[in-house]
């Protein structure tokens, strides 16, 4: 029998072809694999990168933490330096302000306490740059403050402390008790009537219906030296049931003037004020008892006028001599404004 060569072909065709697809499966894993290991490795550099850009940071970060140090520190030193600068500017200024004694006409010696004392003030008062009135004000303190004293100048004035300042004050407004009663009346029953209106119950007032210099004199004047002291304000209101003993009013007033000012009073005279149709009293006898008394006292008492205040102001009366308490409340208004500026006036010369 003849053989056929029809199985032969189809094996040597089948060859080439799983061969074909045996190398194309072998490339396909291949490329697989390349990819596989590319994205492993660009996984591996992105980490890589990531750290590194941490790093690059990390340290940017760090430098600029060494610089903000620095910075602090430059700036905490340069603050030190300002508040050391200020420390001494502050006490080259205290020096200047304690060592100002020869910086101007005025030439005085001051002995420093061994030990700082308080004082108080025994009414409102200037402050000065210097021992004496030529000196600028540096500040004012009112009446019962209390005052740390440093030393005394040979010409009369306390250096002083006030706050973290230096300052003078004279020797005459400082004393070592507190300040007493700050208003004494001594007057006939008009005083007494304007004690009732105005209610002032921590004043003293020395005052009796129906008397004059006789109640003045020996009760009166004896309780005002038991009451004076320093920053006291005396007024005087007598004369309208004796206005024929004028001249014995100014020979006691001027004769206690010395003691009462010397303990550090201030003396007021306060006018006999007017009356209205009264039988026995007209106010031509009060105008010149007045003009007398006031030409004759001593110029360092003080004169309130309230006779012209009444007259220019108006005022109310029943019974023709006293008033009622309206008035009354006005005509105490005008002593303290009265006394008040004569006050102020004085300070401002001290």
């Amino acid at each position: 029998m003849k053989r056929t060569g029809n199985r032969n072909t189809k094996t040597k065709s089948a060859k080439p072809l799983t061969r074909i697809i045996f190398a194309v499966s072998l490339l396909l894993v291949a490329v697989l694999i390349a990819e596989f290991v590319a994205v492993i490795m660009d996984s591996h550099l992105s980490a890589l990168a990531k750290t590194e850009e941490v790093k690059v940071v990390a340290e940017k970060k760090a430098v600029a933490a060494k610089e903000i140090v620095k910075t602090s520190k430059a700036v905490n030193t340069i603050k030190t330096i300002v508040a050391e600068e200020a420390d001494k500017t502050s006490d080259d200024s205290k020096s200047l302000n304690l060592l100002k004694d020869n910086s101007t006409q005025a030439e005085y010696k001051i002995t420093v306490f061994e030990e700082e004392k308080n004082l108080y003030s025994n009414d409102r008062v200037n402050i000065r740059s210097g021992a004496g009135t030529e000196f600028d004000k540096v500040g004012v303190i009112g009446k019962d403050t209390k005052v740390k004293v440093l030393g005394q100048t040979d010409n009369g004035w306390y250096q002083v402390m006030i706050g973290d300042e230096v300052g003078y004050i004279s020797c005459d407004y400082l004393q070592e008790d507190e300040p007493g009663i700050d208003f004494i009346f001594a007057g006939d029953s008009r005083t007494v009537q304007m004690s009732q209106a105005v209610k002032e119950d921590e004043y003293e007032w020395i005052a009796k219906v129906g008397e004059g210099y006789n109640f003045f004199s020996s009760e009166a004047v004896p309780q005002i030296d038991e009451s004076v002291g320093e920053g006291s304000v005396i007024i005087i209101n007598y004369g309208v049931n004796d206005l024929y003993n004028v001249e014995k009013y100014i020979a006691l007033v001027n004769k206690k003037a010395d003691s009462w000012i010397r303990s550090g009073a201030k003396v007021f005279y306060a006018a006999v004020t007017p009356v209205s149709n009264y039988p026995t009293i007209t106010n031509d006898d009060i105008e010149n008892f007045n003009k007398e008394l006031k030409s004759g006292l001593d110029s360092r008492i003080g004169w309130l006028d309230g006779y012209s205040y009444l007259q220019n102001n108006g005022f109310s009366t029943g019974d023709g001599l006293h008033y009622n308490n309206a008035t009354y409340e006005s005509l105490y208004k005008y002593y303290m404004n009265q006394i008040a500026s004569a006050k102020e006036a004085f300070i401002e010369e001290v």
